[in-house]
């Protein structure tokens, strides 16, 4: 699964890469719902070598998830507030709860690998540690976290 901070670094740098590694049968990504959402906020006016930076970003999902998407049930707004429960950081509810749908459907879905660029929230110590306890407690298994440039030196 990709963070939505990962697809910046895709869009400018990593996106042939990746999309080698995809076709060669190396990585399956799989997206959800949430990270297109957020996606899809990014401003309409921002711009890449005069085209959109958004329809970047959205294409560059659409390509490297190809159709392999989990939407974000109910059981993943469930196991997000057991996260937040959990967490003992002093980020604010509304900044982590994405993040924590984002690692709660990739536990229920038993997805390898989070890669994120967010190491103050997502990747933090604490939320790792939150997502241990609620994981564990419920069966399932807490994903690694790499950064782009782990998964793509």
């Amino acid at each position: 699964m990709l963070d939505t901070s990962v697809y910046e670094f895709l869009v400018l740098r990593y996106l042939d890469e990746l999309n080698k590694l995809i076709h060669e049968g190396q990585v399956i990504v799989y997206g959800c719902s949430v990270v297109r959402k957020e996606l899809r906020e990014t401003s309409k006016s921002e711009k890449l070598e005069g085209k959109s930076f958004r329809n970047a970003l959205l294409s560059a999902y659409d390509d490297v998830t190809d159709k392999h998407s989990y939407p974000a049930e109910n059981v993943v707004d469930f196991i997000a507030e057991e996260y937040w429960k959990e967490y003992e950081g002093g980020i604010a509810k509304r900044k982590m709860m994405n993040d924590f749908r984002i690692v709660a459907v990739s536990s229920i879905h038993n997805l390898d690998i989070v890669v994120s660029e967010d190491n103050h929230s997502m990747k933090s110590r604490l939320a790792i540690e939150a997502y241990m306890k609620v994981n564990q407690r419920n069966g399932f298994r807490t994903p690694m976290f790499y950064s782009i440039s782990q998964l793509l030196p």
